[in-house]
Order: structure tokens, then C-alpha cells, then sequence
């Protein structure tokens, strides 16, 4: 798993945030979309980027009450979370249980068993991006869930 925390988050992850913010923003309600006039050849040096679109890749704004959370799962091709409020967790199989908390995006690699969720006492709504599908496993269990989460 690659994990972006500070301070190297603000400057590595701040253009991919923002160019995942604009690719996703037309279908969130509450995100301004990004306008533009021209073609993107006037954005750039050099050739333009080839955006490729797919409906294999999913975004969605989630929004999980206090005590929510996925089973573990995988994805294909990884997941991107961007946590926007509240407080959450996340753990990969066999890893220790982490706080997700706004402004920390997660990245998971394509394959990788995990879980995230709502804290137990807070909501969480956060962006999730990711593609290839999912393969689903067992409900996260409860002291698995409640365990004390490292930072």
C-alpha cells in the first residue's frame, strides 16, 4: 500500500487531488466545477494529455453514519479515499488500524484485502475512487472495528 501523509501530501498530492476533484466534480453535488475556454493544447506544454475516461473506474461521495463500515474488500485496480469530514478508519489485512481524518487521502493498491469505515462515535464523508471492480469478504468484526487506531 502507498500511503500519503504530511508533509510530503502537500506538495506530491495536491495536484492529484485537485485533478481528481475536477475529473469527479460534475457528478457531486456541492463541488464548483472547474470552467475553462479553449482546448486543453492551450493549457499545456507539449502535447496535451490524452484523457482517458472509463466506466470502469467509479467515484462516489460517501456519507457513513457513526458505526458504519464496509466488509473487507479489494479492488482491481485500487482505491483512492479522500476523507473530507468527520473522522473514519482503515485498515489493510494484517496491518494496524488507522484513523482517517480530512485532509489524509489513502491510497490502496489494486488486490489488497481492507476495510474502512465511520469511527465509532463520528460520521465520515469522504471521496472514493476506484476501479477493476470489487471482490468482497467478511464483515469487519467488531473488536477488529473497535480496536484503538495508530496515527
Amino acid at each position: 500500500m502507498r500511503q500519503f501523509r504530511m508533509p510530503i501530501r502537500e506538495i506530491t498530492l495536491s495536484a492529484v487531488t485537485i485533478a481528481v476533484i475536477v475529473w469527479i466534480g460534475s457528478g457531486l453535488q456541492g463541488v464548483v466545477a472547474v470552467q475553462r475556454t479553449g482546448t486543453l493544447a492551450d493549457f499545456f506544454t507539449g502535447p496535451p494529455p490524452a484523457v482517458v475516461d472509463s466506466d470502469e473506474v467509479a467515484k462516489a461521495r460517501v456519507r457513513l453514519t457513526a458505526g458504519a463500515r464496509a466488509h473487507w474488500h479489494s479492488h482491481g485496480w485500487g482505491q483512492l479515499l479522500l476523507p473530507e469530514e468527520g473522522r473514519g478508519r482503515f485498515q489493510i489485512r494484517g496491518e494496524p488500524l488507522r484513523e482517517l481524518l480530512p485532509g489524509e487521502p489513502v491510497f490502496t493498491d489494486g488486490g489488497v484485502m481492507h476495510w474502512h469505515g465511520a469511527a465509532p462515535d463520528e460520521p465520515l464523508v469522504m471521496i472514493a475512487v476506484q476501479g477493476g471492480g470489487a471482490e468482497w469478504g467478511e464483515p469487519v468484526s467488531d473488536e477488529v472495528y473497535l480496536a484503538e487506531p495508530s496515527r
